[in-house]
């Protein structure tokens, strides 16, 4: 997210295909990041680490990094993007507390 742009390759296979890129890097991330610390017994969506987990994975890692676009050369801050960051976020913690695959590293 952070790479400058004229580093990036050139591809544009369909309409939004940035957003789509982006809601599914935010899934996967808050996917992967809402069970750190978290052992089987504990997984709950009343569970406040859970909370903690997504909320500075998902949520404001997704606002930090859309913002310091602003500052590399080629990329710009777009708040479409960062809505669609929080929105991959949410699929992301819902995902990880709907469908138990790989959230029990702990245990």
């Amino acid at each position: 997210m952070l790479t400058p742009g004229n580093k990036l390759p050139d591809v544009d296979l369909f309409n939004l295909q940035d957003k789509v890129i982006h809601l599914v890097t935010f899934f996967l991330q808050a996917y992967l990041w809402c069970g750190v610390g978290i052992k089987k017994d504990q997984v709950s969506y009343k569970n406040p680490k859970i909370w903690q987990n997504f909320l500075l994975f998902g949520i404001v890692c997704g606002v930090v990094l859309e913002s310091m676009q602003q500052f590399i050369p080629n990329r710009s801050f777009d708040t479409a993007d960062m809505i669609v960051n929080g929105l991959g976020a949410c699929l992301g913690l819902l995902g990880y507390l709907k469908w138990p695959f790989i959230k029990y590293i702990l245990d």
